[in-house]
Parts: structure tokens; C-alpha cells; sequence
């Protein structure tokens, strides 16, 4: 496979970046809460006994505690931005001997009427569950599948709305999301929430980040320091990724000449000289060349 070019791989890092900084989704909140119009729940699949209107109701209930909208009123002016949420839920259960194993698919549609009105929410989120079961003559598979779906759907509108808390909260709120084990996409939030406050405090935090297990969380973590231009990243970077994994180090060397810094410059040095992967020494070379370009720049 060819290596990719040096604009793809800085376009790709750009865009790291640009997510640190602004939220996917969800714009910064608003002064006012929006108004929450309709809540629906569709059952498109499964043997689920599903109250759809009262599943629609507990949502409706959870999304309003969060205080990002108010109910909505029948005599609500029509241009009063508007949040409407479609839920869609399929099950399926199958069985082997005396086990069984339940399966529940949800997604929610997030959708503010007009669409660019400030602080609007315009996201479709989806999330599965899965909930072992012993089979007996009374197992009721039905309820089983409905109790499945709804705490899915529950748990996904909850990652949701924290995700999107996140943009108004405190430090010390960001700082527990960092340190939790919150679903991915809350702590990538945190993440970038951190990044774009330039909350330097919790730059040791994005380090020991940089080794998590989820690649997404590695690269929200990556993209903030790109964002704070912090030095500590380079040391962290060059010295504990190995020169022979490609996909780092293709990744690293732009994120280091994004940095900047006298060391960035001398490892990206190194590397252009020495490495034995002539695809990597060109990166290397390449990604040099833009640092010092910047840092001219920067210097006028």
C-alpha cells in the first residue's frame, strides 16, 4: 500500500484538532434552554412487549432534567427552537439448551427545528445491549427484550446528555470525566473540552491518555495537546512509541511538528536521517520541514 501523502496525513491531524475545539453536534449552550417538542418510540423489530409511549415518556422525562430544553407548550411561538427525539428499538432473543441471550439495538434521532438556531442539538446516537438469561417454563422472553431495550435507550440518551453537559461544566466536572470510566465518547468530550480551555492543569492527565487502550481516546488526547502546543507531549510521544509501528509513527511525526519546540525539531531530525523505512525518513524529513516554517512564521 502506498504511504499516504504528507496533505492527507496533516489533513487528518487537522481535523483532530478542530474537533478539540468545537463540539461534533452540539454548538456551545445556549443562553435560554430550547423547547422540547415531540418524543417518539418506534419498535421496528424483536418480540419485545414494548410500551413505546411510556418508553417515549421516561426519555422525555430524562432529557428534561438535563436542563438543555424546556417542555414545550401548545401555545409555544412557532419559531422557538425545537428539539424532537426519534427513537427507533429492534430485539431479538435466542436460545441454546437452557441459555438464552437477549439482543437490543437503539437509536435516537436528535433533531432542533430550525437546525442552525443557537445551542441546537442535531445528532442520531445508537447504542446496543446485551443480557444473558437462564431459560425456564415461565422465562417471559418479551419482558425480558422490553426491559433490555428501555434501560438501552435510557443508558444511551444519559451518555448523551452528559456528553453535551460537558460544554458548560466546571473544571473539577471535566477533570471527573477524565478519571472515570464514563462511555468513550463523554471522556473523548472531556477531552476536548480540556484541550480548547487550554486547562493546563490536566496536561499530565492527557499524557497517561496517550496510552489508553481506545484509539479514539488516544487521538482526542493527542489532538488536545496539539491544540495546547505542549511541549510535554513530544518527550511522551518519542520516547514510548516504537519506531516500527508505521501507523504511529506516521501519525506522531505530525503531531510533534504541529508542537513545535527544539526537541520536536531534533527528533524529527533523527528520524529523517537514521530511520531504515524510506517512506518514514521522507515523513520525517517532510514534517521537519513544515515545523520550521512555522516557527519562522511565528517568529515575525
Amino acid at each position: 500500500m502506498d504511504r499516504p501523502s504528507a496533505a492527507v496525513r496533516v489533513l487528518a491531524l487537522l481535523v483532530l484538532v478542530a474537533t478539540a475545539t468545537c463540539r461534533r453536534g452540539a454548538p456551545a449552550a445556549p443562553a435560554a434552554p430550547l423547547r422540547l417538542g415531540e418524543v417518539t418510540v418506534r419498535l421496528e423489530g424483536g418480540d419485545a412487549t414494548l410500551d413505546e409511549g411510556g418508553l417515549a415518556a421516561r426519555l422525555r422525562a430524562q432529557f428534561q432534567s438535563s436542563g438543555l430544553a424546556v417542555a414545550g407548550r401548545a401555545d409555544a411561538d412557532a419559531s422557538t427552537p425545537t428539539v424532537r427525539i426519534a427513537g427507533r428499538v429492534a430485539t431479538e432473543v435466542v436460545e441454546a439448551g437452557h441459555k438464552g441471550l437477549c439482543r437490543a439495538a437503539v437509536s435516537l434521532a436528535i433533531t432542533t427545528r430550525p437546525s442552525d438556531a443557537r445551542g441546537a442539538l442535531n445528532e442520531e446516537i445508537s447504542a446496543g445491549g446485551e443480557e444473558r438469561f437462564d431459560v425456564a417454563p415461565a422465562t417471559d422472553r418479551r419482558a425480558i427484550a422490553a426491559r433490555l431495550a428501555e434501560r438501552t435507550a435510557s443508558d444511551l440518551l444519559g451518555a448523551f446528555l452528559q456528553r453535551m453537559r460537558l460544554g458548560a461544566a466546571g473544571p473539577a466536572e471535566l477533570q471527573a470525566a477524565l478519571a472515570s470510566d464514563a462511555a468513550p465518547g463523554v471522556r473523548e468530550e472531556a477531552i476536548r473540552q480540556v484541550g480548547a480551555r487550554h486547562l493546563t492543569d490536566e496536561v499530565p492527565r492527557l499524557l497517561a491518555l496517550l496510552d489508553d487502550q481506545d484509539e479514539g481516546t488516544r487521538d482526542a488526547a493527542l489532538g488536545a495537546l496539539i491544540v495546547m502546543r505542549d511541549e510535554r507531549a513530544v518527550a511522551k510521544l518519542t520516547r514510548d512509541r516504537s519506531l516500527r509501528d508505521r501507523h504511529e509513527m506516521l501519525k506522531i511525526l505530525d503531531a510533534i511538528s504541529l508542537i513545535g519546540g527544539k526537541e520536536a525539531e531534533e527528533y524529527l531530525a533523527f528520524v529523517a536521517d537514521s530511520h531504515d523505512d524510506a517512506d518514514i525518513r521522507q515523513a520525517a524529513s517532510e514534517a521537519r520541514d513544515r515545523l520550521r516554517r512555522r516557527a519562522g512564521s511565528d517568529a515575525r
